[in-house]
């Protein structure tokens, strides 16, 4: 299940109040139903079935989230922020933008190694839960959107309009869904390394958005 530094970010967290057992239940039957629609798809996915993996009566999945859909979005919006946390935090350092992306990718690669869950799930949703797709969509387009904004006014990037920064946020995204596919075998080739795909992804951004030729 989730080991990155991503899913661990709320369990390092001082937990205090009245609140904190209920908390931790709550995030751990998140945590197994993320598990359990990764293994057998959202659709054959059962609150008995989380219930089980999560160590709880399937009566507390109802008093946390009242449906199965419920639960199953609450997922997708769970695992979509502690990713995005995930990768400030791996941002935090410091560094040019380009120092940043770097950070950013490889903490993105080794979430989808330890989690290759993931991807299906993103993909059902895409297939079967458009709204939900977009709305993951539009929070990783603004967090693009909004680091190529911050770098052009540090003068590490070249001037852009503000239609070429949300294109560009757009095939940022882009890269890494088609990474995703690389790095599950879904499209039938061999993973050529993270070294490679960061080295690759590094020029290719450098190439379209630095103000000198790499």
């Amino acid at each position: 299940m989730a080991s990155s530094a991503a899913f661990r970010r709320t369990s390092r967290a001082s937990k205090r109040g009245p609140y904190a057992k209920s908390r931790e239940t709550r995030e751990r039957m998140l945590a197994a139903a993320f598990q359990v629609a990764g293994e057998v798809g959202i659709h054959r996915t059962s609150l008995a079935r989380i219930a089980q993996r999560a160590g709880v009566a399937v009566g507390n999945l109802h008093y946390h989230f009242g449906s199965r859909d419920r639960l199953l979005r609450e997922v997708m919006e769970w695992v979509r922020d502690e990713m995005v946390a995930g990768l400030r935090d791996a941002t935090a350092g410091g560094g040019d933008f380009f120092a940043k992306e770097e950070a950013s990718l490889r903490a993105y690669l080794a979430f989808v190694h330890e989690n290759p869950a993931y991807v299906r799930l993103v993909e059902e949703a895409r297939l079967h839960h458009p709204e939900l797709y977009r709305d993951g969509m539009a929070t990783w387009l603004a967090l693009f959107g909004e680091a190529i904004e911050e770098a052009i006014q540090a003068g590490e990037l070249r001037a852009m309009e503000a239609s070429e920064i949300a294109a560009q946020a757009h095939f940022l995204v882009g890269t890494r869904y088609f990474l995703d596919q690389m790095i599950t075998g879904v499209d039938g080739r061999d993973y050529p390394g993270d070294d490679a795909v960061v080295a690759a992804y590094l020029n290719l951004v450098r190439g379209g958005l630095s103000k000198e030729k790499p």
